[in-house]
């Protein structure tokens, strides 16, 4: 983990809140399910627990009263005061546990089940948060390593109707907002054509999954001028084939994935290029 000697890692409150808040889907359906487990358990003991344990209380109860009458039922001057008095104190504390047993509301529990579940799945995610080596934010490498942000792709949404959520938190944690992804194809295109100059074999790579890294440059290579050529390459810490389009290549482009991609990777990808004093003209997130 030597990279993180060269990077000190800062916890970011704000950024930890974001990134509970992407998740709030899940928070919301931990509330949901822990709040109904709690209002079931109110129901079962409501139905089947409570009457048991108020007919064995009352049972004692009456054994105790039983007892109490024989102690009382004897010649004055036979009479034991203290063991009286012991059943007494008894009776009146099976008394009061038999007050205490009260049908429990499920609103009670099922709002404590509801608080249970959000501050439960908030800690996991902040405890997920401060141990996770993902990279999670698009500006992330441009703060740790000064690479130029050629374009990132819009969080992928699970529906329409949770889309202006998304896009609120989006605007507020100062992201780049959400253009389409045929237009931030264009973006991408244009910064590469800019930085370029005078244009040269540039090497695409990084640690997702080759895959992708080729469905993107298919789409981004022929709104680029001719002089700027592309080779893909998968990830250069897995793949030897890449290490040597390293050092055949003018400048490299890094495409990284959040939430997926992990800095120690990206590290070592940054070490590579810095050994061989490769230009990073940029990066691409997914």
């Amino acid at each position: 983990m030597g990279y993180k000697e060269e990077y000190e890692q800062e916890i970011d409150l704000k950024d930890m809140l974001f990134h509970i808040l992407y998740r709030w889907r899940s928070i919301l359906l931990a509330m949901i399910l822990v709040g109904v487990a709690a209002i079931g358990y109110v129901v079962v003991y409501n139905l089947i627990t409570l009457p048991g344990e108020r007919a064995e209380v009352r049972g004692e109860m009456q054994e105790q009263m039983r007892v109490q009458e024989e102690l009382e039922g004897v010649e004055a001057e036979q009479q034991d005061a203290a063991a009286i008095t012991e059943v007494k104190d008894r009776i009146q504390l099976l008394d009061e546990q038999l007050g205490e047993l009260q049908n429990l509301s499920p609103v009670k529990y099922g709002a404590i089940g509801i608080a249970v579940g959000l501050f439960g799945m908030m800690f996991l995610y902040g405890i997920a948060y401060v141990l996770s080596d993902k990279l999670r934010g698009e500006r992330e490498l441009l703060e740790r390593y000064g690479y130029h942000l050629l374009g990132t792709f819009p969080r992928r949404r699970k529906g329409k109707a949770l889309t202006g959520f998304d896009h609120v938190l989006e605007k507020k944690e100062g992201g780049s907002g959400q253009a389409a992804e045929e237009e931030t194809y264009g973006i991408i295109s244009a910064n590469i054509t800019n930085l370029a100059k005078d244009g040269g074999l540039f090497l695409m790579t990084g640690t997702v999954d080759i895959g992708k890294l080729q469905r993107l440059t298919k789409a981004i290579l022929p709104m680029l001028q001719k002089n700027v050529m592309l080779a893909v390459g998968a990830d250069m810490n897995r793949t030897a084939s890449t290490v040597e389009s390293l050092g055949e290549c003018d400048a490299v482009i890094l495409v990284e994935e959040r939430g997926t991609s992990l800095r120690g990777g990206i590290q070592k990808e940054h070490e590579n290029i810095a050994a061989l004093e490769k230009p990073v003209i940029g990066y691409i997130v997914l």
